[in-house]
């Protein structure tokens, strides 16, 4: 049986066993009892996580590797633009569905003024608004004015890192898309809809950077492909993008990812840009999710040899960096062409009869396409697929359980006299004061488990965040410390501009630096630090569990004994289950998610130009216009200056960032791991007390069923019998099911099997 019908498959036993329930609490003389309503809300919500619960999937790598490309070939089609801007694009998230259809989220007006205030910050010269009022895009003229100020500003302003500064690209792209989109915009978040022809207008979105940085979130629903619908595949933007806001972002989908697919071009093979963001990953830890895709450029290969030599190559350099990676080698383009070669034009029908002309070429790039799905399949259907499909069995088994006991308890009073009903009463007594002790040490240890838990993470948490030998605020501040200012890089401008605006400049610069390093090395440390504390909080809870799960079992077995013959039980034996709590299940269900990684690059706030003036820049000045009355040269004056100033800046910024940390340490703290501890400590401990469910029974109830008519009694029997029947029906389907799912080892052969991404999938 295939995932897919296990899915289908359990969604319908889900369904009939809701209705059982439901059908037990109008028909059974359940009186006040409200357990069967639980047991359906229960199957209710085992029905909807089936239906809600998405497998993630990463599709990153440097720009031009492919990757939009990559994922069309997924979806044998040419759905998302390829070749997209690489300054404002955003990620883009694809599903299969079966209506071709695209979702444009856009940003509200506060985010996007938001936005460009942040940028506004660090623009190099005060006096260029006829306003004094926060700027708000809409306005005329705060469009006028900053149009009129970008155009006058000088080249080195729009430079920085031998590119285009980031708040420069944004301020304008903002500008010069508004007219497009203002009546789009409001101050919630709009969306367009574009389905089956207009599908396509949603390219002219996401490769203009004009519009895209407008955007908050594009969706695609594809309906072509053997893709399966609760898989989210992410076009992430290029791991080497300048802007440290894309590299935040896709951290934030990393996180959250199943499984990474990482692109190498096999026309670079690996470049340094692929060595750092491969050592992001790692620091995550979320290397262990990765699989590898050197996406081959047929056109650059003389023959199959020159290819397995760079993939040789590319296979060497991963070992540096993860044992056994799982890497494969095959044209994404090829393999697009080839699914939509009916529909091609004449130039790329050219291409790929050229192609097709090299077979031994041609032959391994299917073949190696062939065991990338096969691989894929196994990890993000079958195996992460599995784990959720056995942790819904299991929820369903518990309800079979408790359900059949709630049963046998009923037939048992229905067909006993008074003195059959004063012994059952006095066996359910007995073993609700065996149950009341376990259920109050369950509670108490769970207790105790979250106080211990709770006093250990912020020992942690201190700890990594601690400002002299963390693992986070002690790099920062020696990168703030260690910053230098090229002299020659700022000259003509301090010449030309001025002081202060040259201050800005530097600042805007020392900034932008700051925030890449904090995207690229400080973030990756604190996802791995939550990571690692993340599992430990789930295994150590889950240690907890197992001792009473045993001793959960006895009385659950007495209680089978005693109300119905051995032989007449049938379907799974409650011994064998398992704890049925997941950690991505808990935090969905709560809503409980970290800070994302944006959050780490708000240490600017409250270090606003004005700021700086009124830390004495200008008195710095008249000293400089001293030394030059004495003598000294003007360009070594303003030049020493500035050092100086720049040294204000360190030093404030220092201020900033130790005192942000402080607040985002604690904001983790409480915000996230405390919440993410107490929510696990209640499902586990909630997943334990229901099997106690049958034992809290109103005895009153069992007499006022025991005194009922004979007529009431053989009719109610009846009815029983007939869902003790059915229950037995479903759980012979479920039995079934569970048997069905049997884990495969990956495909993979030659540079890799992918062993540790088969483990880490297991683990989640």
């Amino acid at each position: 049986m295939t995932q897919q019908a296990v899915k289908k498959d359990l969604g319908a036993a889900a369904l009939e066993l809701e209705n059982l329930a439901l059908r037990a609490s109008e028909q059974m003389p359940s009186g006040s009892d409200r357990k069967p309503e639980r047991w359906a809300d229960i199957c209710r919500n085992c029905r909807r996580r089936l239906e809600e619960d998405l497998l993630r999937m990463a599709v990153v790598g440097t720009i031009k590797s492919g990757k939009s490309t990559f994922i069309n070939s997924l979806f044998s089609g040419d759905y998302l633009k390829r070749g997209a801007g690489v300054i404002t694009s955003i990620v883009t998230r694809v599903r299969r569905s079966d209506q071709l259809k695209a979702v444009v989220y856009f940003k509200s007006w506060d985010e996007i003024n938001n936005e460009i205030g942040q940028a506004l910050s660090l623009f190099p010269f005060a006096g260029w608004r006829s306003s004094s009022e926060p700027f708000d895009i809409r306005n005329p003229s705060d469009r006028r004015d900053l149009g009129q100020a970008l155009a006058g500003l000088e080249s080195g302003y729009f430079v920085s890192r031998d590119s285009r500064s980031v708040s420069s690209v944004l301020l304008d792209s903002y500008l010069q898309g508004y007219d497009k989109v203002a009546g789009i915009i409001s101050d919630q978040t709009e969306t367009l809809h574009y389905s089956g022809r207009d599908f396509y207008e949603h390219q002219g979105f996401a490769g203009n950077q004009e519009l895209a940085v407008y955007l908050k979130d594009l969706e695609l629903f594809i309906n072509y492909g053997n893709m399966a619908e609760n898989i989210e595949i992410a076009d992430c933007q290029g791991s080497d993008s300048p802007n440290p806001l894309h590299l935040a972002m896709i951290q934030d989908y990393l996180h959250k990812s199943d499984l990474i697919i990482y692109l190498i071009s096999s026309r670079t093979g690996i470049r340094q840009a692929d060595f750092k963001f491969m050592s992001m990953i790692k620091h995550m830890g979320a290397m262990g999710n990765v699989l590898f895709v050197v996406n081959c450029d047929l056109n650059e290969h003389e023959n199959l040899d020159d290819l397995q030599r760079v993939a040789g190559g590319v296979g060497r350099d991963l070992g540096l960096l993860t044992d056994s990676p799982a890497i494969y080698t095959f044209s994404s383009l090829y393999a697009l062409f080839s699914d939509i070669s009916e529909i091609l034009p004449e130039k790329d029908s050219a291409r790929l009869k050229q192609w097709r002309g090299d077979k031994a070429l041609a032959e391994f790039s299917q073949k190696e396409k062939n065991r990338f799905e096969a691989d894929f399949n196994n990890l993000i259907t079958d195996q992460r697929y599995m784990l959720l499909l056995k942790n819904q069995l299991q929820r369903m088994e518990t309800v079979c359980s408790d359900f059949e006991q709630w049963l046998v308890l009923n037939r048992r009073a229905l067909s006993s006299d008074a003195n059959g009903t004063d012994e059952l009463i006095g066996e359910i007594r007995q073993q609700q004061k065996k149950t009341e002790k376990i259920r109050s040490m369950i509670n108490s240890t769970f207790d105790g488990a979250c106080r211990q838990l709770k006093k250990e993470l912020k020992t942690n948490a201190d700890r990594f965040f601690d400002t002299r030998h963390g693992q986070v605020v002690p790099a920062v501040v020696d990168f703030i410390r260690n910053y230098h200012i090229a002299p020659d890089a700022y000259r003509t401008i301090l010449s030309e501009n001025g002081l202060s605006d040259t201050l800005l400049v530097v600042f805007r610069d020392f900034k932008e630096n700051l925030d890449l390093y904090m995207a690229e090395q400080i973030n990756p440390r604190i996802f791995g630090f939550v990571t690692e504390n993340e599992h430990y909080i789930f295994e150590y809870l889950e240690s907890i569990c197992r001792p009473y799960e045993s001793m959960i079992q006895e009385p659950l077995a007495d209680l089978a004994k005693n109300n119905r013959p051995r032989e007449q039980i049938t379907g799974t034996d409650t011994t064998e289950q398992t704890l049925a709590v997941s950690l991505d299940g808990v935090k969905k269900a709560g809503g409980i998610h970290m800070p994302n990684a944006a959050a780490t690059l708000d240490y600017t706030r409250g270090i606003q130009t004005e700021a700086f003036m009124k830390l004495g820049f200008f008195r710095m000045v008249q000293g400089v216009r001293q030394l030059v009355k004495r003598g000294q040269v003007a360009g070594t004056a303003d030049f020493s200056a500035l050092e100086t100033g720049v040294a204000r800046i360190k030093r404030e910024t220092e201020t900033k960032v130790v005192f942000h940390f402080k607040n985002y340490r604690e904001n983790l703290k409480f915000q996230y791991l405390f919440k993410l501890i107490d929510a696990l400590a209640g499902e586990m401990s909630q997943w334990l007390v229901q099997r106690f469910e049958t034992y809290a029974t109103d005895l009153t109830r069992i007499r006022e069923i025991s005194n009922s008519s004979q007529e009431e009694k053989k009719k109610s029997m009846t009815e029983t019998d007939e869902m003790i029947a059915e229950l037995d029906r479903i759980k012979g389907r479920i039995e079934s099911m569970k048997k069905s799912l049997a884990p495969r080892g990956l495909a993979g052969t030659g540079a890799g099997t992918g062993h540790e991404a088969q483990q880490s999938m297991t683990r989640r």
